[in-house]
């Protein structure tokens, strides 16, 4: 674990570390590190013991009167390479400059490597703006005079971004904005008048190259495309690291000795790699050669007994065995039967348990044991076609196979062994009858642990829970109802199909028409895919099934084919992405395994252990096969998980919980200063790239966890907002953990609705652990779809885009909360959550604004004979503000909603109670805050950079007075009015009063400002720069009286604030 370290380069970041190389080698207990950033330097000493990070030492921080590029140790002193092509040699015991030389090409550089040991022999070589290589010697002139470069090298047709140099070879390598990588042969480059020649030209990106290093037997590179590209010294591409999102991988670096490389990307995650070599086993395709004059037959299905058999079977009904250790083919049996139509499954396990199953088109299935194929038993199930055939598997006591027949009848045999273990029994146990639909066959089962059930996915996309032990209920079911005979005509068979046990649980067509493709029990969860590109988490409640989350994959892979736990607890997903299998991670966003099979419509088989992965799949008549060592995992190691990929839009604060000291943080990891529990506050994060990120904030460590990724959305996540916070167990629960509800919303008009659930885990880093239950969704486009007379209607833009979320809690019993989101077409539209959350209905929508609205808040207000009143406030990009009463929007007879001219479309929310012009152009931020008086107090930042804050005073009519026919809305009148017109020097995004007496406010000028309110005009208080670029969206909280106040600040980056009054 390592300590963090605050503020070494104050308001500078930092840009790159050198540590000072020790005559004897020995870095093992402490070290001497430069750090540098802009025009930043300072130096540390650190030491460690362990496993912990220690401070020994740090300099004063020394600004220098140019951006630093590089810095070079030399004999306890330090080269810096200056931003216009100089050389500056400090001394960082003093803190002064003892030399500084200029080059006589002052040009602007993109980068500069220095190269020696000492003053004499130091080598500057610059990355000139002109896209050349400058190579000159800041001792070969006399002292402060200008130094004529020795060498100019052209060859890049963009901007050099990085050079490594590799002494011990005399190799040079740089990468440019044109894409490539560069290697030059440059020799000894500390002594002068040597020669440069370009021995290799490196394309391999798809974007710019911002980093490259050079080691003895590789070239590593990385750049804006997230790829790591390991390289020989001959431009071969040895390794591909994929796995950062964003825009780009920023920082390498490399462990010669461990063969490491370690990579930090936009996302803020950091990964180690491991370097494999030319020798790394499993990396292609291979053919098992099957077609021979001994061998007859064209091939037509293929599957994988474990990771070293094959068995294949052939249009003349021969069944072949391929052992991959052996490497020979072995014809098993022959039956005629199964030459025109035959499935083949294998059993699941390690080794395929030695049995596999073939089907024809006449009803006949044949179980087969692999190492005694004479054995083999032969039963007639239907008297048509078998449509499939799915094994279940429950540890190593009970094995079953499932055939689909005509009409939707599923065949139940329990497979057994004699106890000579060279016999086997097949008894059918029941049947199962399938839901009705067009296409009737299951695809796919498994035994739902703990619980006698099987779940089944079918074609139609269904997912189905049956018993697995029928026998043990009371009354038998026919198609899911007592009593009703299931009728076929599912499969164009005809005639009627035999009764059945249906399902005691349905979520019909939940992965579409194409079908489930696989179902997989884990830790207590159903998980599921299919062909929509998506993968389910389901539970079992009272044998009912229960969606849980839906999640999807990467980008473009839409047929999802299976799915696999590894050993480290998270999942991986197969698939087929165009024309290639693809193995893909979510947790680590990178394809494990790729391999161009070309597509998923003919016969495959994948195989998994943790020794090995194996794919195998049929082209141009010849078994082709996949094999690598090390199974589902991929060498390397995250150390830091990434946040987003993209700019983060939205934040907001969920709650705080309070670890007890056996949940705590090491007293060696905590802030200076900081005592008492372990609080750590859990925030949740929208961004650009789509995914929702819930995370743990730590206020004793000061660092970031992510316990969940949330990837629902089909576009950009523009807003999030939270009702129902609680705890796990009720009010009274001691335990620390937390419950909420949220709402995102985004691009493409489309809203979320999931609850999260947090509870104590002390094998994570955060000590927490985040479980997520989605509850509902809706899309503008999907709900004019569903239109009787959408014909008579105008259609909804699908570009429409929800800028900002309020969530409005009424006092109705029994009904859930209204959510108002502003939308960019004008509107300002209220959706009702109802069953806790599970359905998500648009309710209202007003356009006043007639342009697109920005911000929403809503607020409550507390009156003196009890009446509590909702109040929503608007903000468009006219600089408008508008409040409505909602109070009564739910009420029987209520006039704040007016029916809509169109059949069909939603009510119509009626003219606010208040107008006010605050800004002269758009209102980026909005909040809102009661006072002692019962006033409010209402603030906005706009994008001219000005405040606007104003109190506003509330009429509530009397119980007396809205007894009549005319209902009485209540009257909102400001009392006190003030700007601050040069608030900030551009976009105010964020802004937040956390007290009657204090405001703070955050622009794209990267200023966050507190401001003293309560005494006229607000008066500014302190100020401090924040490093997040972009910032576009703000919150802040209070924590403690000793820690003050927490900024969460989000853009191109995150950053957390505290700030102490």
């Amino acid at each position: 674990m390592m300590k963090r370290v605050q503020n070494l380069l104050g308001h500078y970041l930092i840009h790159g570390f050198r540590v000072r190389p020790e005559p004897s080698g020995d870095l093992d207990s402490e070290a001497m590190v430069a750090v540098f950033g802009s025009k930043g330097l300072r130096i540390v000493k650190v030491g460690w013991a362990q496993g912990h990070f220690r401070e020994l030492w740090r300099s004063g921080l020394w600004n220098m009167s140019d951006w630093i590029w590089d810095v070079h140790w030399l004999e306890g002193n330090v080269a810096l390479a200056l931003g216009h092509n100089s050389v500056v040699l400090y001394d960082p015991v003093v803190g002064s400059i003892l030399q500084e030389v200029p080059c006589t090409d002052r040009c602007t550089l993109s980068s500069a490597c220095l190269i020696g040991d000492t003053w004499k022999e130091l080598t500057m070589v610059a990355g000139a703006i002109s896209n050349q290589l400058l190579v000159w010697y800041p001792a070969a002139g006399s002292t402060d005079k200008p130094v004529a470069p020795d060498q100019r090298v052209s060859g890049h047709v963009g901007v050099i971004f990085s050079m490594s140099y590799l002494e011990s070879k005399g190799l040079l390598a740089t990468a440019s904005e044109d894409r490539s990588v560069r290697i030059w042969k440059v020799g000894d480059l500390r002594v002068p008048g040597g020669r440069v020649q370009n021995i290799g030209h490196c394309f391999g990106h798809s974007a710019r190259v911002w980093q490259v290093r050079l080691l003895e037997n590789y070239l590593i590179s990385a750049g804006e495309d997230c790829v790591c590209l390991v390289w020989s010294h001959e431009g071969e591409i040895l390794q591909a690291f994929r796995g950062h999102q964003g825009r780009g991988i920023r920082a390498i670096a490399a462990h010669k000795q461990q063969a490491w490389v370690i990579t930090g990307g936009d996302d803020s995650g950091i990964r180690l790699w491991h370097l494999l070599g030319r020798g790394y086993p499993g990396s292609g395709v291979s053919a098992l050669c099957f077609k021979s004059r001994t061998r007859a037959g064209t091939l037509k299905a293929v599957t994988l007994a474990g990771s070293w058999r094959l068995l294949a079977v052939t249009d003349k009904g021969a069944l072949y065995l391929y052992d991959l250790e052996v490497k020979c083919w072995e014809q098993l049996l022959e039956d005629k039967r199964f030459q025109s139509y035959c499935l083949l499954e294998a059993a699941p396990g390690p080794e395929g348990l030695g049995l596999c199953a073939m089907a024809n088109g006449e009803g006949h299935v044949k179980v087969v044991p692999i190492n005694s194929p004479t054995a083999a038993v032969d039963q007639t199930l239907f008297q048509g076609k078998v449509y499939s055939l799915s094994w279940a598997l429950r540890g190593y006591e009970e094995l079953l196979l499932l055939a689909s027949g005509p009409g939707g009848v599923v065949a139940c045999l329990e497979i057994s062994a004699a106890p000579s273990g060279k016999a086997i029994f097949v008894n059918e146990r029941c049947r199962y009858l399938l839901p009705p639909s067009k296409q009737r066959w299951h695809t796919c089962s498994t035994f739902l642990s703990p619980g006698d059930f099987l779940v089944c996915g079918d074609r139609r996309g269904s997912v189905l829970l049956f018993p697995s032990r029928p026998g043990l209920l009371k009354a038998p079911v026919v198609g899911g109802k007592a009593g009703v005979s299931g009728t076929g005509g599912g499969n164009g068979e005809g005639g009627n199909a035999s009764p059945g046990w249906g399902p005691v649980s349905v979520l019909p067509s939940l992965h579409g028409k194409q079908g489930v493709t696989s179902v997989t029990c884990h830790g207590g969860y159903v998980y599921t895919t299919g062909r929509d590109g998506a993968y389910y988490q389901l539970f079992v409640l009272g044998g009912q099934l229960q969606p849980v989350l839906r999640q999807k994959s990467c980008r473009g892979m839409n047929w999802l084919a299976g799915l696999r736990m590894v050993t480290d607890g998270s999942l991986v997903i197969l698939g087929f992405h165009a024309n290639e299998f693809v193995v893909w991670s979510p947790r680590s966003h990178e394809k494990l395994h790729i391999v161009n099979c070309g597509g998923g419509h003919r016969s495959w088989a994948f195989s998994d252990t943790e020794a090995a992965v194996a794919f195998a799949y049929l082209k141009d008549g010849d078994v082709m096969l996949y094999r690598a060592l090390g199974g589902c995992t991929r060498p390397h190691v995250i150390l830091r998980e990434g946040l987003h990929g993209r700019e983060i839009t939205c934040v907001k604060r969920v709650g705080t919980i309070t670890l007890g000291s056996e949940f705590g943080v090491q007293r060696d990891n905590l802030e200076p200063g900081s005592k008492g529990p372990s609080l750590t506050d859990i925030v949740i994060t929208g961004s650009e790239d789509t995914t929702i990120c819930v995370l743990a904030l730590p206020t004793a460590t000061g660092s970031a966890h992510a316990l969940t990724a949330i990837c629902n959305h089909i576009s950009s996540v523009r807003a999030v907002a939270v009702w129902g916070v609680g705890t796990p167990g009720g009010p009274e629960d001691p335990r620390p953990g937390m419950t909420a509800h949220v709402v995102s919303a985004g691009g493409r008009a489309e809203m979320h609705c999931f609850s999260i659930m947090i509870t104590q885990d002390p094998s994570t880093p955060s000590r927490l652990a985040c479980h997520v239950m989605h509850l509902s969704s809706h899309r503008l486009d999907e709900y004019w779809d569903r239109q009787r007379h959408r014909h008579r209607m105008v259609k909804v833009d699908p570009e429409i885009r929800y800028m900002s979320l309020a969530v409005c809690e009424l006092d109705q019993s029994g009904l859930g909360p209204l959510v108002a989101a502003a939308c960019s077409d004008g509107a300002v539209r209220l959706f009702l959550l109802q069953d806790s959350g599970r359905r998500l209905q648009l309710l209202a929508e007003t356009f006043h604004h007639k342009r697109c609205v920005l911000r929403v808040h809503s607020f409550t207000h507390e009156s003196s004979n009890r009446q509590r009143r909702v109040f929503l406030c608007s903000a468009a990009t006219d600089g408008s503000l508008a409040f409505w009463d909602l109070s009564t929007v739910l009420d029987h007879g209520s006039t704040a909603l007016e029916p809509s001219a169109d059949r069909g479309l939603p009510y119509r929310l009626g003219d606010p109670c208040l107008t006010l012009q605050a800004h002269s152009c758009g209102v980026n931020s909005l909040h809102t805050l009661p006072t002692r008086e019962g006033h409010h107090l209402v603030a906005s930042g706009s994008e001219d950079g000005s405040l606007h804050v104003f109190v506003l005073m509330v009429e509530v009519p009397e119980l007396e007075e809205a007894t009549g026919e005319v209902e009485l809305r209540s009257q909102l009148h400001v009392l006190e009015e003030y700007s601050v017109p040069c608030a900030h020097a551009a976009h105010v995004t964020g802004l937040k009063i956390l007290s009657p007496s204090l405001m703070v406010s955050a622009s794209i000028d990267q200023r966050l400002i507190f401001w003293r309110l309560g005494h006229g005009e607000p008066t500014f208080m302190n100020s401090t720069v924040y490093h997040v670029p972009d910032v576009a969206d703000m919150d802040c909280w209070p924590v403690s009286p000793e820690f003050g106040h927490r900024c969460a600040l989000v853009g191109q980056g995150l950053e957390i604030y505290n700030w102490y009054d």
